[in-house]
């Protein structure tokens, strides 16, 4: 049946007399083409058989033999298999059926760019989705490895790819010439309804040649790096893949080992899943390895993977290719130098997530010439933005960075690099912990590194801007990056801790507070000498003191107190003084407390601190108040009120009334002690203090409660529930059942009084 349509169209156009020049103006057409159709060496479209059809007046007779050996011209089938137990990507493969039926409706071509990091599964989800829709392209489908990332090969040359993509399609001859063979495959896709699938591209220059624009046809092109330029030229969707979600990772861990193994140690196969990073190639290289040795626990292999070398560990035996260090090596190796060295010094950073300040801090570059090698880091997924100058590594490219720090930075190299990070984190914190509260004193730090430029915060808003970059970049970094110069030797182990003052009084993130002055404590009694020594002591036994362990914050104090009369430090025995003061006032020995203030008072007031006076004065007005001495305590009182509002310290002043409110409480002065829990509230709400604040709205429930005033009692409640949840602070449990009791009182709402 082949070659009739050559021979009819040689024979109708003999018969009209016409030259094969004249025949290719009429129907727009090469005269070169026109004879190599007619001597069988190139297919006819649908599109140049109706054209001759019309101009030969053949009344669709070379319209159907066109169509007829359309029918029966090789298709092609070149999709690789498909993953046999492929789970997840639910979204993507949405996405990827939408875009289709929307090229469909809208009769246009479609192309989408799937780009994501190393072993991220790009190749198993476009192979998947390819055979889902396969028999939606009868003319075939065509697949390639571009080979863009090859250890084996160099980059595929798009010259080689489009002669082997015609042959596929029955193209007998094909040009020599790189233009005329795009053209010539346009031109044979023109009227066939077909899948290019093109996988690991390189860039958007080596894909260009190998699209098409027929309606009818649709191509899918997968690459490590964000291919923007398809975007531009040719309208492509992009689809970026990340890890897979948790459920995702034991779903395939369950299909490859088996769903008993799993759910018997549900515990551990998480923490496979989590120590694989959720990358789909760690977790079959891991579920294999698992499913070859079927008596081996999960736990076993969850404690390989926990080891330093789990990069290693992350191969398989069979494939060496199969190696997700390797993997990751066919990308690093592709990067300019100086983006290599941006990408290796991040594993000196001790978190997922970094700014591009940082980042800068500890490459020494500019923050302009930082952002440009983190946009080329993340055009090719070896990191991730996740917001304005914020970007993110996950954990096995994290080990793969420091592993590569390790290999090509020398020791000198890497102490420079991390003592400029410290350098820089220290001061940015030393800048956001005056910012919040410029009253409280801290010996001055020395210039950072030259090339090191620190956060500043200075503007009207300064305050609110500290706390925020603290609450967001701080809270889960600190403990890293004490750990970290605590490593190198460096002072910044006891600074960070110390210089976080400010910030850890108003957020009491227990945990964090403790390790970070734990670490900072065993660096500074190894190298750093007394006067810093005691500086961590004392924030530390205040650390225990509000989280309640008052022996532990005894033993911490006493000791900064030894270590501050050895060196002379009259200010710092000061507030070791103002501090047991606090632990006796803690434990009901309020004569005890009482002392400690007063010589702590007497000390502040010879050094000149002020704050610390005011801190004093309010805690001696209110042992006072407690042993009876009302006077005293309300000159006290009095004159440190005065003192925190000559200085705007909200925090004092909100503790002084709280202080104010527990002294009217013990002298059954309820509606008093509301009134000063009311301006305690107020004063930490504008001072960004919510931990103060929900504590003076839960002891102002307590009191209401007392009063009988119900419907204002649930409200202080709620808004103490609200704060305390949002802090993570046990004592919203309580609140929560204490809301739960008003919602289920069978009294009329109108009391809002709670079932006794």
């Amino acid at each position: 049946m082949a070659g009739q349509f050559n021979a009819a169209l040689r024979h109708l156009r003999s018969q009209r007399g016409l030259s094969l020049r004249q025949f290719a103006r009429i129907v727009h057409y090469s005269p070169g083409w026109l004879s190599r159709i007619e001597r069988g060496q190139a297919a006819p479209t649908l599109a140049l058989a109706r054209s001759c059809d019309d101009a030969l007046s053949a009344r669709g007779k070379l319209l159907e033999l066109a169509r007829l050996e359309t029918r029966i011209r090789l298709r092609p089938a070149q999709l690789p298999s498909a993953v046999a137990d492929f789970v997840g990507r639910s979204d993507a493969l949405r996405e990827l059926d939408e875009a289709l039926a929307k090229a469909e409706r809208a009769g246009t071509a479609l192309t989408v760019a799937i780009d994501g990091p190393p072993g991220v599964g790009k190749t198993a989800l476009t192979t998947q989705w390819a055979h889902r829709v396969a028999d939606r392209f009868p003319g075939g489908v065509l697949f390639t490895d571009l080979q863009g990332h090859s250890r084996q090969s160099r980059p595929a040359d798009p010259m080689q790819v489009l002669e082997d993509f015609l042959a596929a399609l029955g193209t007998k001859s094909v040009p020599d010439e790189f233009e005329a063979r795009s053209a010539l495959f346009r031109t044979v896709m023109a009227d066939r309804h077909v899948l290019v699938v093109l996988d690991n591209a390189v860039d958007s220059q080596q894909v260009k040649p190998l699209l098409v624009g027929a309606p009818s046809c649709a191509a899918i092109v997968t690459s490590r790096r964000r291919l923007t330029g398809l975007g531009v030229t040719a309208g492509a969707r992009r689809l970026s893949l990340a890890p897979l979600e948790s459920q995702e990772s034991l779903k395939l861990l369950r299909g490859v080992v088996g769903a008993k193994r799993v759910d018997d140690e549900y515990d551990a196969a998480r923490s496979v899943a989590l120590r694989c990073a959720q990358l789909p190639l760690a977790l079959r290289i891991t579920a294999e390895r698992l499913a070859t040795h079927p008596h081996w626990p999960l736990s076993h292999v969850a404690d390989e993977l926990a080891s330093e070398d789990r990069l290693d560990v992350l191969a398989d035996r069979d494939d060496d290719d199969l190696s997700v260090r390797k993997v990751f090596d066919l990308s690093y190796e592709a990067l300019a130098e100086d983006t290599a060295r941006m990408f290796r010094l991040l594993g000196l950073y001790p978190g997922a997530r970094i700014s591009a300040a940082a980042a800068a801090a500890l490459t020494g570059h500019s923050l302009d010439r930082t952002r440009e090698l983190l946009d080329d880091l993340v055009t090719v997924h070896l990191v991730e933005g996740t917001g304005l100058d914020r970007y993110w590594t996950h954990d096995l490219l994290r080990d793969y960075a420091a592993d590569r720090a390790a290999a090509h930075e020398s020791d000198a190299e890497r102490l420079t690099a991390v003592r400029r990070l410290t350098s820089w984190y220290t001061r940015s914190v030393d800048a956001a912990n005056i910012a919040l509260a410029p009253q409280r004193e801290v010996p001055p730090l020395e210039p950072p590194p030259a090339g090191v430029t620190p956060l500043t915060f200075t503007s009207d808003t300064a305050a609110e801007e500290a706390r925020a970059w603290l609450d967001e970049e701080v809270r889960d970094s600190a403990v890293p990056m004490v750990r970290l110069a605590a490593q190198y030797r460096l002072p910044e182990a006891w600074h960070i801790p110390v210089r976080l003052w400010n910030w850890l009084l108003l957020r009491k993130p227990w945990s964090m507070w403790i390790s970070s002055h734990t670490i900072g404590l065993e660096a500074a009694a190894a190298y750093g000498g007394p006067s810093n020594q005691a500086w961590v002591e004392m924030n530390l036994g205040e650390a225990y003191r509000q989280s309640g362990c008052y022996d532990r914050a005894e033993q911490h104090v006493t000791q900064a107190l030894t270590l501050r009369r050895r060196i002379g430090d009259r200010q710092g025995q000061a507030w070791c003084l103002e501090v047991l003061g606090f632990i006796a006032a803690d434990r009901r020995d309020t004569s005890l407390a009482h002392s400690y203030f007063s010589q702590a008072l007497d000390a502040f007031r010879k050094t000149g601190d002020a704050h610390g006076e005011a801190v004093a004065r309010c805690s001696l007005a209110e042992a006072d108040g407690l042993l009876g001495n009302m006077a005293a305590a309300q000159a006290g009182f009095k004159q440190g009120l005065d003192l925190h509002r000559r200085m705007g310290d909200l925090f004092g002043e909100g503790l002084l009334w709280e202080r104010r409110a527990h002294l009217h409480q013990q002298h059954g002065e309820l509606m008093q002690a509301v009134q000063c829990l009311d301006r305690s509230a107020e004063c930490h709400s504008q001072g960004g203090n919510d931990w103060g604040q929900a504590a003076a709205h839960d002891l102002r429930a307590q009191l209401l409660v007392k009063l009988s005033r119900w419907e204002e009692a649930r409200k202080a409640c709620e808004r103490a529930w609200e704060l305390f949840d949002r802090l993570d602070d046990p004592r919203a449990v309580r609140l929560q059942g204490r809301l739960l009791e008003w919602r289920q009182a069978e009294e009329p709402s109108a009391t809002g009084r709670p079932q006794e």
